[in-house]
């Protein structure tokens, strides 16, 4: 069984209906900042909260829409049954048993998290009690005494629950009971989760010579305080068989960041259940959003490595800001079972940002036909965004087909529509050029050369990023003119 797709509505950043579809495949999101990628990455996080105390839809909803919404959710798509809906006002599907599995099986990791094994930390000992209760090894399946099946964040649930409020004899004796099954269940696991962190993290350039390990006092009730002490889990980093004190003050960004991944990833290997006898296999999701960009680029090959090959029954969703990064991923995994969507930022009606969501496969048509639509709602900034999409889709891929030279900067996103638009120009002067009169091509590529003038009409007035910002200047007809010249320059470039 497999995650096919997600819905939202009137969930942070997505005031309307947005799908995301990927078929049971994995998903590379390709995103500008603040379009709307950590919104899809909390609709994970919240769905598969399945705590009593989660929070409720409505601390989630968009807060621009005015008057406010009434049906908000944030659907899940499985491959088998209806689909599994979290709506306003309503608790998460709970009962559903493909959402309980499947909560046991996801791991969301944002660069924020991986923060939490190293930067927060102020002094020399590196404490994961909470990360490593709470998420690393959470959900590690454990017998409480009876044989009732638990988890370690669930045990941990009851040792705080079992807090003493008197010394009566009955309370203390709780508290202890659940302190010790507590203490024996995370000294036994802990082991196992650095063991397997130390492994993946040798995958990681030069991290083969650090080990990892966890030192483990012991959770102690404290019967004249009434309060639970010692909960440390001091994470100790070994380089060469030396133990580095304080080494979140000594190591650079891509070893701590290789750390972390290799803390969660483990976190995920050693303590997902194992399958259910006669039952369906359930998904095994892995959300990551920007956790690579600490990693130079010799370290996050790495990570597509480790994630092919330990993580290849797990349906992965790779988001990230970074152009480039994008690209890479996306040449690497071409043909693997993946799926690639892009969203970016849109100005809506009233000037309030909105996520344009790119599918997979879909290019400067779709554009176009988001153009018109927004234009016909008299959305003319969401309309001026789509056409300049749609234009700069088409020429780069013209460019792309022709191998044409395009002006090298040092940051890629700096090489700007123009620069694309440019090296077109030159591609189809040059191989006008060269063409025979009676080149059956020649009438081709003199149609494109006379369709320059109708692109360049709309340049500077629609066509270019900084006008949308006073797109109320912008008549109504410029922008058709706009979505019409893209449409017929469109369909020259087809041939």
């Amino acid at each position: 069984m497999k995650i096919r797709a997600i819905g939202l509505r009137d969930f942070r950043a997505f005031p309307s209906d947005y799908r995301f579809d990927f078929g049971d495949r994995n998903l590379a999101l390709y995103g500008e900042n603040g379009c709307g990628k950590s919104s899809l990455f909390h609709a994970f996080v919240e769905f598969f909260d399945l705590h009593r105390k989660a929070t409720p839809f409505a601390e989630f909803r968009n807060i621009f829409i005015d008057p406010p919404s009434t049906d908000g959710h944030v659907t899940v798509e499985f491959s088998e049954g209806l689909p599994a809906v979290w709506s306003f006002g309503a608790p998460r599907p709970s009962g559903d048993t493909r959402v309980q599995q499947t909560a046991l099986r996801v791991g969301c990791i944002d660069y924020r998290a991986l923060l939490r094994t190293h930067f927060v930390h102020l002094d020399a000992k590196v404490n994961l009690f909470s990360l490593i209760v709470g998420d690393l090894l959470g959900n590690y399946p454990i017998l409480l005494p009876g044989g009732r099946p638990s988890t370690i964040r669930e045990s941990w649930r009851q040792v705080e629950s079992s807090k003493p409020r008197t010394r009566h004899r009955s309370n203390l004796r709780l508290a202890h009971s659940s302190v010790s099954v507590f203490n024996d269940a995370v000294r036994q696991e802990l082991p196992k989760l650095a063991a397997k962190a130390s492994d993946l993290l040798a995958i990681f350039p030069n991290c083969k010579k650090m080990v990892l390990q966890f030192d483990f006092p012991g959770l102690l009730c404290d019967e004249g305080l009434k309060e639970f002490i010692r909960k440390e889990i001091n994470l100790q980093v070994s380089f060469d068989g030396k133990i580095l004190t304080g080494h979140h003050f000594l190591m650079n960004e891509a070893r701590l960041s290789a750390i972390a991944l290799a803390l969660y990833f483990a976190g995920l290997l050693v303590s997902i259940p194992a399958p259910l006898p006669n039952a369906p296999q359930f998904p095994k999701i892995l959300v990551l959003d920007d956790v690579l960009i600490g990693l130079d680029m010799s370290n996050r090959i790495p990570v597509l490595d480790l994630l092919e090959q330990l993580f290849a029954d797990w349906q992965i969703l790779l988001m990230t800001h970074d152009k480039v990064w994008n690209e890479i991923v996306r040449l690497r995994t071409q043909g693997k079972s993946w799926h690639y969507d892009e969203l970016y930022v849109g100005e809506a009606q009233g000037g309030g940002e909105v996520p344009i969501h790119k599918p997979d496969g879909k290019g400067w048509g779709d554009y176009l036909a988001r153009a018109r639509d927004h234009l016909a709602l008299s959305d003319e900034r969401a309309a001026a965004v789509y056409a300049r999409a749609a234009f700069e889709s088409k020429i780069m891929r013209y460019c792309e087909k022709k191998k044409a030279k395009v002006e090298y900067h040092s940051d890629p996103r700096r090489i700007g529509a123009q620069v694309f638009w440019d090296a077109l120009k030159k591609v189809v002067n040059e191989e006008l050029s060269k063409t025979p009169t009676t080149d059956t091509k020649r009438p081709a590529l003199i149609a494109i050369q006379a369709g320059f003038a109708g692109i360049e009409v709309y340049r500077k007035i629609v066509l270019n990023p900084l006008s949308h910002s006073a797109a109320a200047s912008i008549a109504r007809a410029e922008i058709q003119g706009a979505i019409d010249a893209i449409d017929n320059f469109g369909k020259l470039l087809d041939g």
